[in-house]
């Protein structure tokens, strides 16, 4: 029984995008073939809630380039929603995943059984077949957001943990809101714009602050 190939082969990109969303009336012979995206939602918890009303915002953000299978984005959001939803509660909690699987990436697919030099054309035409989609994301980016109460800030981050090994790059956990100026001396993490894709130093926090 044939394998799937290691996402090492598929992580990096440089190219422009393969997918048929890319043209202006969305043609799908432009990219035609391939698996649908794995992920089945991309929110948990309680939707109706804003950001601005929950204690604290942790993100998840990558720190390079890469490319996210959506069978990836499905464990991620698992590994995260599952607990939060047992332990927390479903009102107790919103979760977000960003990045959409739009990429789609090919295969140039090998015949393994004797005598398939003859009936193959090997890398002659290896341009390869669609067989699944990933979302490309940038150094940076925060790939997820998960919206909690303050007493419940440790189970958040100990499933963020767990996410981050689904992802096939080194990922770091950040903070994105706050309600309160003491939440953000409790959550012991680094303060992040998503928007801008940086750090906030804590200086510029304590001036903002003594400015209001």
């Amino acid at each position: 029984m044939a394998h799937r190939r290691p996402w090492h082969c598929y992580k990096k990109w440089n190219r422009r995008p393969y997918q048929h969303k890319r043209s202006a009336n969305h043609r799908r012979e432009y990219a035609r073939g391939g698996s649908q995206s794995k992920i089945q939602r991309f929110w948990g918890g309680n939707k109706f809630k804003k950001w601005s009303e929950w204690d604290i915002v942790v993100g998840l953000r990558v720190d390079e380039q890469v490319q996210i299978s959506s069978n990836a984005l499905e464990a991620m959001r698992v590994a995260i929603n599952a607990t939060l939803l047992r332990k927390v509660g479903q009102k107790n909690y919103r979760l977000r995943v960003r990045p959409k699987p739009f990429q789609k990436f090919r295969e140039n697919r090998m015949l393994a059984f004797a005598g398939a030099d003859r009936v193959q054309s090997g890398m002659r035409n290896s341009f390869g077949r669609a067989t699944g989609v990933c979302a490309r994301v940038r150094g940076g980016q925060v790939i997820c957001d998960v919206g909690i109460n303050m007493k419940h800030l440790n189970i958040a981050k100990a499933r963020l943990k767990v996410a981050s090994y689904k992802i096939p790059c080194t990922c770091q956990i950040v903070l994105l809101k706050y309600k309160k100026p003491e939440f953000l001396k409790r959550a012991g993490l680094p303060l992040y714009d998503a928007d801008k894709r940086r750090e906030i130093p804590l200086y510029k926090v304590e001036l903002a602050e003594a400015e209001n």
